[in-house]
């Protein structure tokens, strides 16, 4: 892979800034903390997306969305991929991203992108999201820091992180799956062993339901003998008590007829009384209340000849005459009023001239006459008003009087035709009570028979109970044993199902017990065989590449440097092993980056496909003399890598630098500018 540019809209400290990267040596130089780390940041980003990062670390504090474009090459094709980043109230999250190659443009997912570039890069590891490129990480870019971390890690830890940099971790993982799987057969084993351990006894159990099968055969047998006598007995039984039912039966007539026509009779008679009862009532009001009142209405003589309309015309004429006439008093005691006000104060109010009080004493007198007579016209109406009003009140009195009396007549027109009809009908009624009399006589001789036959019924009755009884318990004794027979069949079969399962149970704990020692005596233990001889020829490998780069970073005669079995960096001086901790600055560093050296060169030799074509290096010098910086240029020599990037802020790497390009901060911002 070789990286062509990088364009970043909102990374972090870069708000809209585009970086070419040219074959060979480029070094991004800056203060600390001025952005050079981001642009490795997002170039991993762009490549495989969010990983175990966080997307706040990435978008720029207060801006809504931010993107990452990477154009890289790969053999001789050029290929393009963007991803965004958006901001949705407190989160932040991945947005739309595509991938562009020599097939077009592919909009796809974040999870699809980075499997995209695996394929193109043919990285073969697992697309997981969540998770960085183990073989970019190892192969291509380790964060000096990071690196470090792997020299202090406890041994297990170290070896863990470096199988999967070696892609053997599928060695570690079948062992411990292996182990499970055995783990898991054995105790699978043991309890199917455990469940056929009662085979024995299933089988005996087996042989005495068998025995009782017999017996219970036997029993039914004896129960249907029995059965066949019961019924021939109760069969004649039952033959002489229909006989008597028929008989019976014909004299059952009888025995109802009773209840109903004694009912009937009563019925009548109760009939007859009540309908004198109601002529008695009848008469009694006709005689009594209907007659007297209406003989009394008709002598109420009617008030006038006038009708209701004519009244009401005659009142509403009167009234509207009243209504005139008061309003004409009114009108004249207005007028007195302002005829005295003259005569008193002696001026005209309309002109407010001298007025003569005589004159207007006149007028007073006069007005005064002219009110008498208006009164007297207003209280001559008001007496014809209460008059015709007296009259209306009479007229509507007579009207309900006569109403009341029409009524009347027509209730004792009523009453005198319903006592006729009552008087005929009990005289009908007294001649049907004396017919169903004689009825009554002759069914009572039949009920005497009957009695005599329903005692016979009953007595056999009693003795066909008693038979049936006696049947019912045969029979079931022939169910009970029945049911027995099939349960016990039943549980034979389960008996013999279940005989056969556990003698399955117990050759299948056989099996998987054999199983088990294949994968714990064998499988196992040649797996960790092969991974050991694996790692043994890697660390072989890696310990001569880690010699080598150290030998060449630290000019020491007296001072020499191994790799341990378990991968961890041993440093001898003048023969005495030294703690790590205790090296200098430069030393630790010079430690780390021919660990890391060694561990790119193995990581690429182990990922097929893979071609050695771009080395990142992040501050690979920190602490480092002035010497030891002049090493990088051999160091760099000897990969003979066709593009390198280098993050640093030693500006004594310029000199055996392709391109150097200086990053700048400012006012929160950075920018990337060419030396």
């Amino acid at each position: 892979m070789i990286i062509k540019a990088l364009k970043l809209e909102n990374i972090r400290s870069y708000t809209n800034e585009t970086v070419n990267f040219p074959l060979g040596t480029t070094l991004f130089e800056g203060d600390i903390g001025s952005g050079k780390s981001t642009i490795l940041m997002a170039i991993e980003f762009a490549l495989f997306g969010l990983g175990s990062e966080k997307a706040g670390a990435l978008l720029r504090t207060g801006t809504a969305q931010g993107s990452v474009s990477l154009r890289f090459e790969v053999d001789g094709e050029e290929n393009e991929v963007y991803r965004s980043l958006i901001r949705k109230g407190k989160n932040i999250q991945q947005g739309e991203g595509y991938i562009k190659t020599k097939e077009g443009v592919l909009h796809l997912s974040a999870s699809e992108i980075k499997e995209k570039v695996l394929e193109i890069l043919n990285f073969n590891e697992p697309s997981d999201p969540k998770a960085q490129s183990v073989i970019y990480r190892y192969a291509i870019f380790t964060p000096q820091e990071e690196m470090k971390a792997i020299l202090w890690m406890r041994p297990d830890s170290r070896l863990q992180t470096l199988r999967k940099a070696f892609r053997i971790e599928d060695y570690r993982t079948a062992m411990d799956n292996a182990s499970n799987l055995a783990k898991n057969i054995k105790d699978r084993s043991t309890e199917l062993a455990s469940q056929a351990l009662d085979l024995e006894e299933k089988k005996e159990s087996e042989k005495e339901k068998e025995g009782e099968i017999n017996t219970a055969e036997n029993n039914l047998k004896q129960f249907m003998e029995d059965e066949k006598k019961f019924e021939g007995v109760l069969k004649e039984n039952r033959e002489e008590i229909a006989k008597l039912h028929e008989k019976k039966e014909g004299l059952g007539k009888a025995v109802g007829e009773i209840p109903l026509l004694s009912n009937q009779i009563k019925e009548k008679n109760n009939s007859i009384s009540e309908l004198r009862e109601e002529v008695d009532t009848l008469s009694s009001e006709v005689n009594e209340v209907f007659q007297p009142e209406a003989d009394k209405l008709g002598k109420i003589e009617k008030p006038t000849e006038k009708t209701e309309k004519m009244l009401k015309e005659e009142l509403e004429g009167l009234r509207q005459l009243e209504k005139n006439l008061s309003k004409t008093e009114t009108n004249i005691e207005a007028k007195i009023e302002d005829y005295e006000s003259i005569e008193k104060n002696k001026i005209c109010p309309t002109c407010d001239r001298p007025a003569d009080p005589e004159e207007f004493r006149e007028k007073v007198e006069q007005k005064v006459e002219e009110k008498k007579k208006a009164s007297a016209e207003v209280k001559r109406c008001e007496e014809e008003i209460k008059k015709i009003d007296d009259l209306r009140d009479k007229l509507k009195e007579y009207a309900k009087a006569q109403e009341k009396l029409e009524g009347l007549n027509t209730q004792i027109k009523k009453n005198t035709e319903t006592i006729g009809k009552n008087n005929s009908k009990v005289q009908g009624l007294t001649e049907q009570v004396g017919e169903a009399q004689k009825k009554l006589n002759l069914a009572k001789k039949d009920v005497e028979e009957f009695n005599d036959i329903s005692k016979k019924i009953e007595k056999l009755e009693k003795e066909k109970e008693k038979v049936e009884k006696d049947l019912e318990k045969v029979k079931n004794g022939i169910s009970s044993s029945g049911t027995k027979i099939l349960l016990l069949k039943k549980e034979v079969e389960e008996l013999i199902i279940e005989v056969e399962r556990k003698q399955g149970q117990r050759k299948e704990a056989e099996r998987l017990k054999e199983y088990n020692i294949w994968l714990d005596g064998f499988f196992v233990p040649t797996v960790d065989n092969i991974e050991k001889h694996m790692m043994i020829s890697i660390n072989q490998e890696f310990n001569q590449q880690f010699q080598a780069w150290f030998n060449m970073l630290v000019e020491d005669s007296g001072k020499g440097a191994r790799i341990d079995e378990d991968f961890t960096p041993i440093i001898e001086q003048d023969g005495y092993e030294q703690d790590i901790y205790y090296l200098s600055g430069g030393e630790k560093t010079s430690v780390a980056l021919a660990y890391r050296l060694a561990l790119n060169s193995i990581v690429q030799k182990v990922s097929t496909g893979m071609k050695s074509n771009l080395l990142i290096l992040d501050e690979p010098t920190d602490g480092f003399s002035k010497e030891q910086l002049y090493k990088v240029r051999d160091i760099l020599s000897e990969i003979k890598c066709p593009q390198v990037v280098i993050v640093s802020h030693e500006k004594e790497l310029e000199s055996f630098a392709d391109q150097v390009l200086r990053v700048e901060k400012s006012e929160g911002t950075s920018k990337v500018k060419t030396s």
